[in-house]
């Protein structure tokens, strides 16, 4: 039978920084597994007798590492274990603290003190160096791109399917570099210049007029309506397209769309026409 006998200490420091005083608080928990017996056997052809020792420490580390610890790191003294002295030492601190002292002269008070104080940590006023000074000066002039173009992210919405919107990303950037090799200008600009002059100006709708015929009403499109149809064009001449990769027949399709060369204008000019044939019904 195996009797055992346990040593349970905990002491609870406690340091906080209030209007009155210092609070210190730490936590220390110390177990011990002592008398740890085993019973000779009287039978067998073994007897095992043996007393065992163990100890718990949190704090010990391996000594081939010289990584430190959590305790080294918030303690303020250099050490890598704390002894039961310590512990006094930092109750000692904190009772002549609170008690009213006002000098601190241990390395236990001045370490409270601070803490107490971390308005020397902090700075009202950022004073610039001369060299930020002139980075900034540098850089007065330039306008800042922004993260992500509006006209970019319509594109990728459009092709995006099933929600996999990286994926879209993916073949969107790899046709606009595309684009960028085949040009060697900006590819982003190169799409904004094609979707302007790709994209209608007019289209038609039917409106209800309360009697048997209803009539087609010219009516006209707003920025992000025009951009859309001319992307939809730009990806339906695409998917007409015998390269096996999209990103390729994508940029195709924009390059061949800048040139003036893509299916997309005699979609175009229908819809102008089918506009301008309707015209006595336009609004102002």
């Amino acid at each position: 039978m195996v009797e055992l006998s346990k040593d349970f200490f905990k002491i609870q420091v406690f340091v906080v920084s209030t209007a009155s005083g210092l609070k210190l608080q730490m936590s220390i928990v110390k177990a011990a597994l002592k008398g740890l017996r085993s019973p000779v056997q009287s039978k067998g052809k073994y007897a095992v007798s043996f007393v065992n020792t163990v100890r718990l420490n949190s704090n010990s580390h391996n000594s081939n590492t010289n990584k430190p610890g959590l305790f080294p790191q918030i303690y303020p003294v250099n050490k890598d274990k704390i002894e039961e002295s310590d512990i006094d030492e930092w109750l000692k601190a904190v009772k002549e603290l609170r008690g009213g002292k006002a000098v601190a002269e241990t390395e236990y008070e001045v370490y409270l003190t601070e803490l107490a104080n971390p308005e020397q940590f902090q700075q009202d006023e950022f004073v610039p160096s001369e060299e930020q000074k002139a980075q900034s000066e540098k850089y007065a002039n330039k306008r800042v791109p922004v993260q992500n173009n509006t006209t970019v992210e319509t594109v990728v919405n459009l092709i995006m399917r099933d929600g996999k919107k990286y994926k879209a990303q993916k073949i969107v950037y790899r046709a606009l570099y595309i684009v960028h090799l085949r040009t060697r200008k900006d590819p982003v600009e190169i799409l904004e210049e094609t979707l302007s002059k790709l994209g209608p100006l007019m289209t038609t709708k039917v409106e209800k007029t309360g009697v048997a015929k209803n009539r087609v009403v010219p009516v006209p499109l707003n920025r992000r309506q025009r951009n859309r149809y001319a992307i939809m064009w730009i990806l339906d001449g695409a998917e007409k397209k015998k390269s096996s990769d999209f990103s390729v027949r994508l940029a195709e399709e924009i390059v061949g769309a800048y040139e003036g060369k893509s299916s997309g204008y005699d979609k175009r000019a229908q819809m102008h026409k089918a506009a301008m044939a309707q015209r006595a019904y336009i609004r102002l």
